[in-house]
This record gives C-alpha cells, sequence and structure tokens, in this order.
C-alpha cells in the first residue's frame, strides 16, 4: 500500500487513517519554501490572492518550525492547511491567530503519520494524562481512555476524516485537546447509561444541562468555578434596584405586566429595564470571565454563548442563593 496509515485493532475490526501523507512514506518529510512558492500554493486554494501574503505565510512556517523543532514540516502541506481553513471574511484576522505549529502536527497526525502523533501525543501529554485519569473509573482505566481518545483522534470511519483534522488552528491545540476529550468521555459515559454526580446547588450557579447537552457539559467541567464567580461578581456590580428588578422576574416570576404594576410603570418600560440589567450582568460576567480564563478571544466566545444558552434560569439560580444568603 502506497503511503503510511496508521492501523488499529479494536473490538476485533481494524481502522486506519482515511488520508495519507501525500509526501513520502513513513514519518513527515520537512521540505522549505520560498515566500513566492507558498503565495502560489495559497493562491490555487484562495484564488485571487495577494502576492504579498507570501511573507506572512513564510513567517508562520518559521514559527511552526520553532514551536516544534523535532518535527519535520514540509511548508507547502502547511500553507495548503491553512489556506484550507482561512475564511474568506477575516483572511487577515485568521493568519494573525494561526497557530502554525499546532496544526502542522495536527494535520500531520490526521494524516497517519506516526512522527507527528508521536510529537503531538509528546508535547500534549500532560493535559491528556490529566484528562484521563480524571474520568477513569472501575470500569475504564485511564489507559483504556487514552486508547478510546487516541482511537477518536486519529483514526476515521468508513467516510469520514479523523477528529483531530477539525482543528483549525485557532487557539491553543492543547485547550482543544482538553475539551475534545472531555466530550468523548462524556459522551462515552451516556452512552454506557453512566450516573454522573450532579455538583451541589450552591456550588455551581450554572443551571443543570438538559439531556444530550454536551457542550454545556463541558462548560461546566472545565470553566465552572469560574463562570460562577464571574456571575456572582455580575450580579454584585448591578444597581440595588436592577437586582431587585431580575429577582422578581426570574425569581418571583412576575411577569412584565405585573412588575409594571408593581412598580408604577408602563409595561415596556418594564420590559427596557430588564432587558439592560440583563445586558450589564452579561457585559459584567463577560469581563470577569476575560479576567480569570486565560483563552483566545473565539475560545472566550464560546464559553460565553454556551453561558448564553441557558442564561435565564442560571441568573435565577444566582439571584436565589443570593437572596437566601440574605435572609440568613
Amino acid at each position: 500500500m502506497n503511503g503510511l496509515a496508521l492501523s488499529i485493532q479494536l473490538g476485533g475490526r481494524r481502522w486506519r487513517c482515511a488520508v495519507d501523507p501525500p509526501v513520502g512514506q513513513g514519518a513527515t518529510v520537512g521540505s522549505m519554501a520560498t515566500a513566492d512558492e507558498l503565495a502560489a500554493t495559497f493562491a490555487a486554494i484562495v484564488p485571487g490572492t495577494d502576492p504579498g501574503i507570501g511573507a506572512r505565510l513564510v513567517e508562520l512556517c518559521g514559527e511552526a518550525r520553532k514551536a516544534y523543532p523535532t518535527f519535520a514540516i514540509d511548508d507547502r502541506e502547511l500553507v495548503t492547511a491553512i489556506a484550507a481553513r482561512a475564511p474568506a471574511t477575516d483572511l487577515a484576522g485568521y493568519l494573525g491567530r494561526c497557530r502554525a505549529g499546532d496544526l502542522a502536527v495536527a494535520v500531520g497526525a490526521g494524516r497517519g503519520s506516526e512522527a507527528a502523533i508521536a510529537e503531538l501525543e509528546r508535547a500534549h501529554r500532560t493535559t491528556i494524562d490529566a484528562t484521563c485519569r480524571r474520568f477513569a473509573g472501575p470500569g475504564q482505566t485511564a489507559d483504556d481512555l487514552k486508547q478510546i481518545l487516541r482511537t477518536k483522534l486519529f483514526v476515521a470511519e468508513p467516510g469520514q476524516l479523523p477528529k483531530i483534522m477539525d482543528y483549525a488552528g485557532q487557539g491553543f491545540l492543547d485547550n482543544w485537546l482538553r475539551v475534545t476529550a472531555v466530550r468523548v468521555f462524556l459522551d462515552l459515559a451516556k452512552r454506557k447509561d453512566r450516573v454522573r454526580e450532579a455538583p451541589a446547588e450552591d456550588d455551581d450557579v450554572l443551571a443543570l444541562p438538559q439531556p444530550g447537552d454536551l457542550a454545556l457539559d463541558v462548560v461546566k467541567a472545565e470553566y465552572r468555578t469560574a463562570v460562577a464567580a464571574a456571575m456572582h461578581e455580575g450580579a454584585q456590580r448591578l444597581e440595588p434596584g436592577d437586582r431587585h428588578l431580575l429577582r422578581q422576574h426570574f425569581v418571583a416570576g412576575l411577569s412584565i405586566d405585573q412588575l409594571g404594576a408593581v412598580l408604577g410603570i408602563h409595561r415596556a418600560t418594564a420590559a427596557r429595564r430588564i432587558a439592560r440589567a440583563r445586558e450589564q450582568l452579561v457585559a459584567e460576567t463577560r469581563r470577569q470571565l476575560a479576567l480569570r480564563l486565560k483563552l483566545e478571544e473565539h475560545e472566550l466566545e464560546d464559553v460565553i454563548g454556551l453561558v448564553m444558552s441557558r442564561l435565564d434560569v442560571s441568573i435565577g439560580k444566582l439571584l436565589a442563593t443570593k437572596a437566601g444568603e440574605g435572609q440568613r
């Protein structure tokens, strides 16, 4: 068979990567290219690209080699991967944020390069091992989970690409691997009908996830403490009147019309005040999370988006807890 394929035996069935390396056999072959050559490679995938992009592409290839000095990187292969993932609407922004070294190793691993897989596992061993240990239990050891994760990341089912090929080169690969591993293990637990212990209500301001809401499970698992602290801080910074208004709406369950009648204001005014207070809480929560979490901008937005998906229930839990604290 031409090229290199990763093969793993699982349950009597042998799986292999769907995409072989485009050059040579065995480990990835390193090859440098000029700015003009890289610009042409990029333009072949993204027509109409300014030839001046070549200088930035050379920089990215250099950054990749610096990040993974022992891994042989092929410039054209890396630029092809960058071009395939770059959005036409924000090309400059993507290239500015691109973590070329992480992308080079991820793509190499997805194509079945044993050298790339070994390099990725070496560089991110701490994160992978820690996540596997965290989800290990009587039924599956950390080594069992590591093998499951390895298969998910690097082995493709028929007609699909390995999961590692979803990495877009934006944000740290270490963070992406951790979140992906958590998703895999939570999904595995659901399919095995394991009962996971829910966090105590006063330990977590986020509402419990709905069945199948793995994305919110990930936020709860990885960022629970920071989200709870940020929302508590945000609530503290609201004006007392706004805090009371939100509590009456989300905890006491008063409708807009009822609030208008109680406060002696028009229902439209009550609705605007609730919306304004809610927006202020969101803005302050986001600011506090930015201070607490060392995430790339787009990763922070993902966390905020998941929090927003259950925000109204979360506000109710938060303000109900604070009301109880005030009564003690």
